[in-house]
């Protein structure tokens, strides 16, 4: 579709390319967007489902924007994967946009074409089924059966130490502080940090981040404090309680503070006091589906012992968790 960036009053126009169009089953292939509007628009990102028609989403993620005068140009970009051969379509997907007297309207990009082809065989392919292999293993009495012997009273010997030393260590640590607890405290604190009124920004939304991500991953059991935003999504749609419109917040919500952190993009306070407000919704509406260790009970009888927040039954002979 196309679209002229010198006439300020064209309604927003989109644009939609795949990358390449033949591919190999399960390759990577590229779906490139374009949305071009006045910069009085707001743009909302489309959202990408576990999988398009016959393509599985791999990875998504929101580009730079580009500002050209009195328009401007937001892009996205998702790796697909397909495993059926033949000519694939790749259904279009909506995007909706308020106008800047706060109308909502939706944009559709064009249907895409893609062939999916074999892997080709390669030159040490056979092709032939191979003979069966004799049996592999102790057979009778050999020195294998020494072995085994060796591997039991090994194991029985780090039994018994490890539980002589549950009973040296005596009671138990503390459980820990639940993940949601952890992150509501914390997003109160980062407030009260008073950055905001001095400024600093990206510190402000740096602290918001990590926040946000040290409560996926110690609630959730799912790494996202060295990951990127599109890793954490991709794993987040696996799980149930993560619906569409908790997955559309939390994209926002990252990618805004990527933008900021490495764009150099200024957002208003008011803009950073919703995005906090939004990170303590996130936690709201999700801290019922937190993964809850059940509790065990010591040899000495001490009480219940309690593993950290997402990971299960604290071990015996090991100290107190990190925390959320």
């Amino acid at each position: 579709m196309s679209n002229d960036l010198d006439n300020p009053s064209q309604p927003p126009s989109v644009q939609a390319q795949v990358q390449p169009t033949t591919a190999h089953l399960g390759d990577l292939v590229t779906l490139s967007i374009r949305v071009t509007h006045p910069n009085a628009d707001t743009i909302r990102p489309p959202v990408f489902q576990k999988s398009l028609g016959t393509f599985e989403v791999y990875s998504s993620t929101r580009l730079p924007t580009q500002v050209e005068g009195p328009n401007q140009s937001d892009f996205f970009e998702a790796q697909l994967q397909n495993f059926t051969t033949g000519q694939q379509l790749l259904p279009g997907l909506e995007l909706g946009y308020r106008d800047i007297l706060g109308h909502d309207h939706l944009l559709k990009t064009p249907d895409l074409q893609v062939t999916i082809e074999e892997v080709p065989a390669g030159p040490k392919d056979k092709g032939d089924i191979r003979g069966i292999k004799g049996v592999i293993g102790p057979v009778g009495w050999s020195p294998w059966w020494w072995l085994v012997a060796a591997v039991l009273i090994a194991a029985l010997c780090a039994l018994l130490w490890h539980k002589r030393k549950r009973v040296l260590e005596g009671p138990p640590p503390p459980p820990p502080v639940p993940a949601d607890e952890a992150a509501l405290k914390k997003l109160q604190e980062l407030l009260a940090t008073g950055w905001l009124d001095s400024g600093k920004l990206k510190e402000f939304y740096s602290g918001l981040s990590d926040i946000v991500r040290g409560y996926i991953e110690n609630g959730f059991q799912c790494p996202a404090l060295e990951r990127t935003t599109s890793e954490i999504l991709r794993d987040l749609r696996k799980i149930p309680q993560f619906d569409a419109h908790i997955i559309l917040e939390l994209r926002e919500l990252l990618e805004e503070g990527d933008l900021v952190k490495f764009a150099k993009f200024k957002p208003e306070v008011a803009e950073a006091l919703r995005a906090h407000e939004r990170a303590v919704q996130i936690v709201e509406q999700t801290k019922e589906a937190l993964i809850r260790p059940p509790a065990t009970f010591s040899l000495k009888g001490e009480g219940p012992r309690h593993g950290p927040q997402g990971v299960g039954p604290l071990p015996s002979g090991r100290g107190s968790p990190k925390g959320g």
